[in-house]
């Protein structure tokens, strides 16, 4: 898992704990959808889409304003895969823009922060499952450490 998921997961947590909030979850199918879909056009489209390599895109997520323009083309396609391809084709074919400003109308992208939410929904569920008053703190420094040995072993056995 990607590090800055994680620590946008633990921002999420301070920023929302014990608050209601929309579980971006049960949108998994859009999600994979639309990330298919930014992978594909990312890699055909002949567009610049950054340093993020497409096929990352999964693990570490697709540039969000990609993400966006790809859900909303599905989501105008009836999420027929096919049909998004080629609505996409006729985008990447229209002339220039005569104002770049007037494209600015999205104001909800229902995948922002998903991997950051979806690390807190399943967090949350292990949790749920877990005894009650596990101290993490010390069982991530016993695993750490056990790790260590075992590494510290391994090394010896290599001299």
């Amino acid at each position: 898992m990607d590090d800055a998921v994680c620590r946008q997961a633990g921002g999420l947590l301070r920023k929302h704990y014990q608050r209601e909030v929309f579980d971006p979850t049960v949108l998994q199918r859009y999600y994979d959808a639309a990330v298919s879909l930014a992978a594909f056009v990312a890699v055909n489209g002949g567009i610049d889409i950054g340093r993020v390599r497409p096929e990352s895109f999964r693990l570490k997520g697709a540039p969000v304003a990609l993400l966006a323009l790809c859900a909303l083309v599905l989501f105008v396609s009836n999420w027929d895969m096919n049909a998004a391809i080629a609505a996409f084709a006729r985008l990447l074919l229209a002339p220039v823009p005569s104002d770049l400003t007037l494209g600015n109308v999205i104001g909800l992208n229902p995948f922002h922060e998903y991997a950051a939410w979806r690390v807190l929904i399943l967090s949350a569920q292990v949790a749920a499952k877990s005894p009650g008053e596990l101290d993490y703190d010390r069982q991530l420094a016993a695993t750490e450490a056990a790790l260590r040995e075992q590494h510290r072993q391994w090394k010896k056995q290599q001299s």
